[in-house]
């Protein structure tokens, strides 16, 4: 079994392909400095994704991966804080955000 507990997965949604590419390169340029904080307080796995099964449609997605969840808690100050740092780029681009939290109860690898 892994170091995972717990979970999280934002879907972004976005109206057109260069919102989705603005995005995408907000993530490229600060997704590691993100990590890097996230992972000294128990965050274990970090990535993002391009959905590209659904034709026609513009959408990214985020998951993370925490040991507990006081880790879970301790990294929400600093997701928070990177909101509110990239929040003027996050409102040109607009995307409409659809989060859920997950417990693992079964991981094979």
């Amino acid at each position: 079994m892994s170091n995972t507990n717990l979970m999280s997965y934002n879907t972004f949604t976005f109206k057109t392909e260069a919102q989705m590419l603005l995005h995408i390169r907000l993530w490229e340029e600060k997704g590691r400095q993100l990590f890097l904080k996230l992972k000294e307080k128990g965050c274990t796995r970090f990535c993002y994704n391009q959905i590209w099964n659904k034709k026609g449609t513009y959408k990214t997605s985020t998951l993370f991966e925490y040991n507990s969840p006081q880790a879970y808690k301790d990294c929400q100050k600093a997701i928070d804080d990177f909101r509110k740092k990239i929040m003027k780029e996050l409102e040109a681009i607009n995307p409409v955000i659809e989060s859920s939290r997950n417990i693992i109860l079964q991981d094979y690898f």
